[in-house]
């Protein structure tokens, strides 16, 4: 994950609910392309916060048994709001529901209580489809894990304010 989109985590209800804030930073290399005189975060790179959030959401809520989560759609997509180094966004995804491997999840962000983006999305829980023998899920489900650990730590549910 090159660009991590989510700073810290401010609560999490595994699997169902999640709150991350996320710091525009002056220095990020997106910036000075989008633009120059006048620098604001890609519209793409807010839905991806979307999706990373809606991703740990997910993987947390199954204690990170499905290896791969991936975004399949993303619909009713809307944009409110700028955000200009140095804003705050606060990311905020819930289940809506799940059917089979699709979870449904409804997705904004907010920039001091203004709508900046808003999308519902259909993320696939799935495997890697590579042999059973190579250990390929275990591998990621591992990694996917130590990621999750050392970008938020342990955090717990009961961590919810």
């Amino acid at each position: 994950m090159r660009y991590c989109q989510l700073d810290r985590l401010i609560s999490l209800d595994p699997g169902k609910h999640l709150v991350a804030e996320r710091t525009l930073q002056p220095e990020e290399d997106y910036l000075r392309d989008h633009f120059p005189n006048f620098p604001v975060m890609p519209g793409v790179i807010m839905l991806e916060a979307l999706h990373q959030a809606a991703t740990w959401m997910i993987r947390t809520g199954d204690d990170f048994a499905s290896p791969l989560v991936l975004l399949r759609e993303a619909r009713a997509v809307k944009f409110g709001d700028f955000l200009c180094p140095g804003d705050k966004l606060e990311i905020t995804v819930e289940l809506v529901k799940e059917e089979g491997s699709i979870s449904t999840v409804k997705a904004f962000a907010e920039k001091n209580g203004k709508t900046t983006v808003s999308a519902r999305l259909l993320l696939e829980k799935c495997s890697t489809d590579h042999p059973p023998w190579l250990g390929t899920d275990d591998i990621v489900r591992t990694q996917v894990r130590k990621k999750f650990q050392e970008l938020y730590g342990s955090f717990q549910s009961s961590q919810n304010p």
